[in-house]
């Protein structure tokens, strides 16, 4: 008998999520759910720069890591990944430490500038790395996911899911990936939002990421360039104000004047699905006629959600396999 596989959550999370579980298990049955169309969800808005905050996600991040430049070796900007060179400024020498240990091994070209190279900006501040990394723009890589997982026989459902219980019954194995969503549905109260907003200018001669303290970005697109951005952790209103607007040009002009006389094309505000540790666990449940069914927990990831997918997605497909009894194409 086929085995029949749910997955909560069309972003990046759960598209990766899937299509790692059909590249590994090809004969499943999967379904992904969604509450939304796309352009409303939080997976559709980011320029997707490949960064990472925490040690502890090092491993997930270079297989992640991997799996981009392989994309970008025999597809590139038409699934939405690109390589991109850049800069992250900072008074905080220990932030930018930080960042050193995080992924100096893992992205392209690492280095810290010199006292001279930091001539180059408007505004310096007192240290700066570089290095090149991939950025995954979500509205064209997640898009180019959902087409792989059709061509592999995935289906698609819009329906808001409000119990892991109500796919129990039809499901062998549910995967929890449905961002600020997800700790609802397994009662887990440490997933808070994140508020972001970025701002997409017309400024295509912009060819490189630029970043203040990780909170004042530019990072170029295929077609654009995305400015931003504010980061409030707990704040869950999506309506972006004339002070948001404000503070970020301000900010943005201080690093880069010269875009000054840009033209807006479009705004985005979203929340990031934070969690101190990311949760990515599986567990066993029933129904309540007693139909055992799995479960596996992947959300949680923050800002680096579009870092952590296929790194993510990849152990979701391991503990799948020590629960399934399906044969891999291996």
């Amino acid at each position: 008998m086929q085995t029949k596989v749910a997955v909560i959550g069309a972003g990046v999370s759960g598209c990766s999520s899937a299509l790692a579980l059909l590249e590994q298990y090809p004969n499943l049955d999967v379904t992904i759910f969604s509450d939304r169309p796309f352009e409303q969800t939080t997976s559709f808005g980011p320029a997707g720069l490949f960064r990472l905050d925490k040690l502890e996600n090092r491993k997930r991040a270079l297989a992640s890591f991997k799996r981009f430049t392989e994309i970008h070796q025999k597809i590139g900007g038409s699934a939405g990944v690109q390589l991109v060179s850049g800069h992250i400024l900072s008074d905080d020498l220990q932030l930018l430490k930080q960042q050193e240990a995080c992924m100096a091994d893992i992205v392209f070209n690492f280095g810290w500038l010199k006292e001279h190279e930091l001539k180059q900006f408007a505004n310096p501040s007192k240290y700066a790395i570089h290095f090149t990394s991939f950025t995954t723009e979500g509205r064209t890589y997640v898009p180019w996911l959902v087409r792989n997982l059709k061509e592999k026989g995935a289906k698609f459902e819009s329906r808001r899911v409000t119990s892991l219980e109500e796919l129990g019954r039809e499901y062998n194995l549910v995967i929890n990936c449905a961002g600020l969503n997800a700790g609802e549905l397994v009662s887990d109260d440490q997933v808070v939002p994140i508020r972001g907003v970025l701002i997409e200018v017309d400024a295509s001669w912009h060819k490189h990421f630029l970043y203040r303290d990780l909170v004042t970005i530019s990072i170029p697109s295929t077609t654009s360039l995305f400015i931003g951005t504010v980061k409030e952790v707990g704040r869950s209103d999506l309506v972006i104000t004339q002070e948001d607007r404000e503070d970020i040009w301000n900010r943005v002009l201080n690093l880069m004047p010269t875009l000054k006389n840009a033209k807006v094309l479009s705004e985005w505000i979203g929340l990031r699905p934070h969690r101190e540790q990311i949760r990515l666990d599986l567990e066993t449940r029933q129904t309540a006629d007693g139909k055992a069914f799995t479960v596996i927990n992947n959300y949680g990831h923050g800002a680096n959600g579009f870092t952590l997918s296929w790194g993510c997605a990849l152990d979701v497909v391991e503990l799948a396999g020590s629960q399934l009894k399906i044969a891999s194409r291996l």
